[in-house]
């Protein structure tokens, strides 16, 4: 017997067995079902967080940040200045590995502009931010390294600043903004900037709008005085890749300059996503679905085609009476299962596909069925069929011809 005679045979055997064939095909449908809808939907997912990340500096992009003191600080750590706009100046002549530096000054501070104040923060920095960072001017320019060597008092408004302050935020640029009692001259408005995980998570790109910035120079000469600490420091890799080699380098290179590690450096975008740490959850619980399901379906078909071997003992002896090998019963047994993990792995794709569509409408989520995912379904049904039919197949080829033309 071929192997493709076995399928025929493995078909009439479901199709005669049909009750039996129905509980074998629930557990591979359920499982199959779940696992696509997890990797349609992780996947969609996984594409937004990459935007996302994109979006906030991309993949290269680390941030550097005090850490805090120990609970019994050494003198050296006391001695340590943390990081400075000294620390920036030094990587950006000295680190090979890095293609931006970019130095953080942040203070929430006043904005007044006519009779519309309110308190909000403001970002001292340099262009090499804007650079990391992906932002665009709406109307105007960015800061230009001119006004950090000449301590400008110039500033670039987020867009929901300059709307507020000025009623619309085009007709901001060339407006004078009081910054905590000192005056600054508006020299460009950034495009709102918007980013959802879905469309009820809120954007969580929404802080950028509510901001100021202005060269980092001024901050420290009109705010801190000599104080040139810094609150952040963002650090791009000079190749996307080379974010290890980065902060490997960047690490002994102000660990060299401190004496101690009282800094942290870590990607940017981490810790704040919350929306997408929800997701990868709802995904994992929607996997321990399908493998649940599986293992069920594995558990039912083997034991079904326990009871089938069983019941075909009289059949299997005769056909080895006439010839058939052990491993021809063997095929035969496992022809059967084939047909069984085929059929449930094609309906659990039409139940997932069904299902990633349903989530995806109801909760607003990217998410497509690739035929990626329709292969990594259909294989994995298989291969809990094969494996749950291995031991009943063997037991099956294993027969005594004799014994079992005696069994009644």
């Amino acid at each position: 017997m071929s192997f493709l005679e076995a399928l025929l045979v493995g078909l009439a055997e479901a199709r005669r067995h049909f009750a039996q064939t129905l509980l074998s095909l629930l557990g591979l449908i359920l499982g199959t079902g779940s696992i696509v809808a997890v990797l349609a939907l992780f996947g969609g997912q996984s594409k937004i967080t990459q935007d996302y990340v994109a979006e906030v500096g991309g993949f290269g992009t680390v941030i550097a940040r005090d850490r805090e003191l120990s609970q019994r600080p050494t003198a050296t750590e006391l001695a340590s200045d943390r990081l400075t706009y000294g620390d920036a100046r030094y990587l950006k002549q000295r680190a090979t590995t890095l293609g931006a530096v970019a130095p953080g000054f942040f203070e929430e501070m006043d904005y007044r502009v006519g009779g519309v104040s309110f308190q909000g923060p403001v970002i001292g920095t340099t262009p090499d931010y804007a650079v990391i960072n992906d932002i665009r001017p709406l109307v105007g320019r960015y800061l230009s390294d001119l006004d950090v060597e000449r301590q400008a008092r110039v500033m670039v408004l987020g867009w929901k600043y300059a709307d507020s302050l000025f009623g619309a935020a085009e007709t901001a640029l060339g407006g004078l903004v009081t910054l905590a009692g000192r005056n600054f001259t508006v020299v460009g408005v950034l495009e709102r900037e918007e980013f959802y995980f879905a469309p009820w998570s809120g954007n969580e790109l929404e802080y950028r709008n509510r901001r100021a910035y202005i060269p980092i120079t001024t901050a420290f000469s009109q705010y801190t005085g000599d104080d040139e600490h810094l609150s952040f420091l963002t650090l791009k890799a000079a190749h996307p890749t080379g974010a290890r080699a980065a902060q490997q380098q960047v690490t002994a290179m102000l660990l060299l300059r401190h004496g101690v590690q009282d800094f942290d450096i870590t990607p940017s975008g981490a810790g704040a996503n919350d929306d997408a740490q929800f997701f990868k959850l709802f995904d994992f619980i929607f996997l321990v679905v399908g493998v649940v399901s599986l293992i069920a379906g594995g558990v039912v078909i083997a034991n079904i085609l326990l009871a089938s071997v069983v019941e075909r003992v009289r059949e299997f002896g005769t056909r080895m009476a006439l010839g058939a090998t052990g491993f021809q019963i063997f095929a035969q047994v496992i022809a059967q299962v084939v047909v069984i993990a085929v059929i449930g792995g094609l309906l659990g794709l039409a139940l997932g596909w069904g299902l990633t569509g349903t989530v995806a409408y109801f909760m607003k989520m990217p998410a497509a069925v690739t035929p990626t995912i329709a292969l990594v379904a259909i294989g994995t049904s298989l291969s809990v069929g094969f494996a749950a039919g291995i031991y009943p197949a063997f037991r099956a080829a294993r027969l005594s011809p004799v014994e079992a033309l005696r069994y009644a």
